[in-house]
């Protein structure tokens, strides 16, 4: 198995940075994972930074991702609850999380929040995660249209994050997806995904040579929606895995 990947890391035009990216590789086993942390300065750049380095700290070769992400969230969790305590602040310090582990043949994948985790085949989406959010909820709900989500009044609203006392913390995780000769993996934060329609993912990765390019033409665009307003932080990682 060959693995390649690219990964930004952007600020936008916000006054600090709240996105961490994280990436781990061990042979044919990886782990990639995105995070956008709320509460503002010196809080929600602690938190992804935290959740972040305590998934990284907790992959390791030979990881069962069934085991690895109940416990790595769980403990994420406690850690941040132990930050905001620190800090005297209960209400801070919480972030999203979407993290994706690859072995042998299979994508794991297991989020909090909305930040996303995208899988493309022959160049076509095949699956996304479906955001913990209330502009999501209404779509389930038969009450909303997709295609409304990117700018819906209460798009920010969610519903599920890491460090909430108050509300369930545990991953979602997406069904194992079983690849048969190779794959792209997106994983990305609000920031990225609203910025940008799927079609124009699956447009920019057919005509890419690899992860890099895909992501520089992706960013391309992302950057020029947000010119014209207050662009938050956008950050992404591309993932290409090639079975042999």
């Amino acid at each position: 198995m060959e693995i390649t990947y690219a990964s930004i890391n952007e600020i936008g035009k916000r006054p600090c940075q709240e996105d961490t990216v994280g990436s781990c590789i061990y042979g044919k086993e990886a782990l990639f994972a995105v995070a956008d942390g709320l509460g503002g300065h010196m809080s929600g750049d602690l938190a992804s930074r935290k959740m972040i380095e305590q998934v990284l700290a907790g992959f390791h070769e030979k990881c069962d991702p069934e085991v690895f992400f109940p416990e790595v969230f769980a403990e994420g969790n406690r850690q941040l609850c132990l930050l905001q305590d620190a800090h005297h602040t209960p209400n801070g310090m919480k972030t999203t999380l979407a993290c994706a582990v690859i072995k042998e043949d299979t994508i794991y994948g297991a989020y909090a929040g909305d930040s996303r985790i995208y899988i493309f085949e022959k160049n076509k989406m095949v699956f996304r995660t479906l955001d913990h959010s209330v502009p999501q909820m209404l779509v389930n709900a038969g009450e909303l249209d997709e295609k409304k989500i990117r700018r819906h009044p209460d798009r920010n609203r969610l519903l599920r994050v890491l460090g909430d006392r108050d509300r369930e913390s545990s991953p979602q995780e997406i069904p194992p997806y079983y690849m048969r000769k190779s794959a792209a993996i997106l994983l990305c934060t609000d920031g990225f995904w609203e910025n940008i329609l799927e079609k124009e993912m699956e447009k920019t990765l057919k005509t890419a040579k690899d992860p890099e390019e895909w992501l520089s033409r992706m960013k391309k665009i992302v950057k020029r929606r947000g010119k014209m307003k207050k662009q938050d932080n956008y950050s992404a990682v591309c993932i290409w895995v090639f079975l042999k």
